[in-house]
């Protein structure tokens, strides 16, 4: 049961990294910083928390685009009634990261499973000349592949910023293709886009918010629904199929499973 729960959370997670809805435009300026932290439910436990930051950093005189997505699940207390609120020091942190150039290029990335203390998985890539090397550590074993990179697919930092500047509308569906570093291959996302609806959100409050039900091609049985502001922020994700509900919050309520985490 955990190691089934720990793989739809890192499905899950892959998803939140990648959510974009075009790869139109062509930006002038490097991303703005932004964080988003977000909570997990199954089955109505809160399990976890998912942490996203991107930012610009310089190297080497060149500006590159890090995208960093950090999630830290309990699937222990979603088993153990009354345990809501409870600190567990019980956890698995996913972390999953991607570096591209501003106009999305991909230039490397990190898929990374930590079951505490252990590292369970460890996966590093990096493009060059149009190959992909990876490079996966598992179980104390290290293998390493080299593929062919399409160049015009785009990273998910580049793809998720072009849903703040183009705001998907009312019953319009997109298709995009894009790079999903958990399984280190090219992802084929649709978007459906339904109408705004009143959505009840984590704090108890409604939200008039748009209904898009999302598919992934690396995924095609797992089916994602996503509620969006008019400004392309979620605010909530759906996940029927596993009875998973994530919630746009704080940071405070976010964390507040493992108490004051100082490394989330």
């Amino acid at each position: 049961m955990h190691r089934c729960l720990i793989l739809v959370v890192t499905l899950a997670v892959s998803h939140f990294s990648c959510i974009a809805f075009a790869q139109q435009g062509d930006p002038a300026k490097p991303p703005a910083s932004r964080e988003q932290w977000r909570m997990i439910f199954v089955g109505g436990s809160n399990i976890g928390y998912v942490h996203n930051v991107v930012e610009t950093v310089n190297r080497d005189g060149k500006q590159v685009v890090v995208n960093t997505q950090t999630s830290v699940v309990d699937a222990l207390l979603s088993r153990r009634p009354g345990t809501e609120g409870v600190r567990s020091d019980s956890r698995s942190r996913i972390t999953i990261q991607s570096e591209e150039t501003v106009d999305g290029k991909v230039l490397a990335f990190r898929y990374r499973v930590q079951n505490h203390p252990f590292v369970k998985t460890d996966k590093q890539g990096r493009v060059s000349d149009g190959q992909l090397q990876i490079q996966t550590t598992a179980n104390g074993r290290v293998a390493t592949v080299t593929r062919d990179f399409p160049d015009d697919v785009k990273g998910p930092a580049y793809a998720d910023r072009m849903i703040l500047q183009q705001p998907l509308k009312a019953n319009e569906t997109r298709v995009i293709t894009t790079f999903d570093p958990r399984s280190a291959q090219v992802d084929t996302i649709r978007f459906e886009a339904r109408d705004f609806e009143n959505v009840l959100l984590q704090d108890g409050k409604e939200r008039r918010l748009l209904h898009v039900v999302v598919s992934h091609s690396i995924a095609p049985d797992q089916e994602f629904h996503e509620f969006f502001d008019e400004a392309g922020d979620s605010w909530k994700t759906t996940v029927p199929s596993q009875n998973m509900v994530v919630y746009t919050t704080s940071r405070d309520s976010a964390i507040k499973l493992f108490g004051e985490d100082k490394n989330p």
